[in-house]
């Protein structure tokens, strides 16, 4: 297993209480920025300003309803992407080979299960079957029963990890309680042959197919509300929309990432993708509802050319390495035949395997380029809410300090796994991610 080797006492004891603050602050955070959503006009300040007066009152005095009605909906939501998952046609993709030395099918039909559920939305909407307001102005009911259902997940993997795992040399099991919740468990546990939980979980129910689905109700709220949708709301729906549907289109590069091919299916990735994900990563247009910015033109542009100045530098790059790997290093890239390092590494099943270390294009001047334009993009969609509340801006902050997280993981992963080969990278390739600077 490529996870760092974590074996001193204090160590033991730092990652136990990690763990443990995290699984039980991700929460409480999560229910904070709703009710300050809610009760105090996406004010940092006065929310926090109210839970320092009031304590537990805080919460316990404007918790979120979890009603029958939520429930039926989130399920009902969970069993259509479901049927989508399994019945949709698609080509079926070899993923990576995981740390077990399996390479797991993967049928890619993402981009038309968003065109299904997204024009079937839009046309329920349109001919008056629902309120396209509904999620947003049931949001603090939907978000409770995203919270039972990462729950009950939670649980139901935790234990199957245990009892049943698909594969032992894949699952992770520390025998430290806190810890093993929070990153142990399966690396892809499955129902049959080509239902991947992870897979599902990440981009069909609580991932990226679900944004488009929130933004455009709190686009329809701040119609309700203001009689108009203002170009900053056009902005900011826009540009995740772009970003999803090029996941989609790009569908296999997902298993190429670290969240798709070694978090392994814990409270990290279940709560992260399913409940965080979803409230974190729409706090624009959730703010947009409360306060319609116009944006003039000059703004407009600028942060049009930055989103896409960022979202250009990710794709690029990750279809640099994405080609190189599947033409085995016989590509050109900016003109010239792509530079490598072959690299070795050992899997559970003790069989030896190769890999590239792309030197070329990108990669040749950072080590992770893509990291630095999802950075880019992701600040210029939190920019079309000005700059007078902190609160749309916390999608952004989170996603700095997970990068440069990822950063030292990634590398100790690497450093790890390829051993020397690694070392000979890191001297070709000397910069992480910002030339001259770190």
């Amino acid at each position: 297993m490529y996870e760092p080797k974590t074996t001193g006492r204090s160590q033991v004891i730092f990652n136990e209480a990690i763990s443990c603050l995290l699984i039980v602050t991700c929460p409480v955070s999560m229910l904070f920025y709703w009710i300050t959503f809610q009760d105090f006009g996406a004010s940092l300040l006065l929310s926090s300003t109210a839970l320092l007066s009031e304590g537990t009152s805080f919460f316990t005095s404007r918790l979120p309803r979890l009603t029958n009605t939520s429930i039926f909906i989130y399920l009902t939501w969970v069993a259509v992407q479901a049927v989508l998952y399994i019945g949709l046609p698609g080509p079926l993709h070899k993923a990576p080979r995981t740390h077990g030395g399996r390479q797991l099918p993967y049928k890619l039909n993402g981009l038309s299960a968003w065109f299904v559920t997204i024009g079937a939305a839009v046309a329920l909407s349109y001919f008056g079957v629902i309120d396209p307001a509904f999620i947003a102005e049931h949001w603090g009911e939907l978000l409770a029963a995203a919270n039972v259902y990462c729950l009950l997940l939670i649980l139901i993997f935790y234990l199957k990890a245990r009892i049943i795992p698909d594969l032992e040399g894949e699952t992770l099991i520390t025998g430290r309680f806190w810890y093993d919740l929070f990153n142990g468990g399966e690396l892809h546990p499955r129902t049959g042959k080509l239902f991947d939980w992870k897979h599902f979980n990440a981009s069909r129910t609580g991932g990226l197919l679900l944004w488009t689905l929130i933004d455009l109700s709190f686009a329809a709220l701040q119609y309700h509300r203001h009689g108009l949708v203002t170009n900053s709301m056009i902005l900011a729906v826009a540009f995740r929309m772009i970003i999803t549907v090029e996941y989609f289109y790009t569908e296999s590069w997902f298993f190429e990432t670290l969240d798709g091919a070694h978090e392994r299916f814990s409270f990290y990735s279940i709560y992260g993708f399913a409940a965080i994900m979803p409230q974190i990563w729409t706090l624009q247009t959730q703010y947009l509802t409360i306060y319609p910015i116009h944006l003039n033109q000059v703004q407009v542009i600028t942060i049009s050319l930055a989103f896409a100045m960022g979202w250009a530098l990710n794709h690029v790059a990750n279809d640099q390495k994405s080609t190189s790997r599947k033409s085995n290093g016989q590509c050109t890239i900016w003109g010239k035949q792509a530079d490598y390092i072959e690299a070795t590494y050992k899997t559970a099943d003790g069989k030896t395997h190769r890999t590239l270390l792309l030197c070329s294009g990108w990669w040749g001047i950072v080590r992770h380029a893509n990291y630095v334009g999802s950075l880019l993009y992701t600040w210029a969609s939190c920019f079309t809410c000005s700059n007078h509340h902190l609160f749309p801006y916390t999608e952004a902050i989170m996603v700095t300090l997970t990068v440069i997280h990822r950063c030292w993981r990634d590398e100790a992963r690497c450093k790890e796994k390829y051993g020397e080969q690694w070392a000979e990278y890191c001297r070709v390739v000397k910069w992480r991610m910002i030339p001259g600077i770190f």
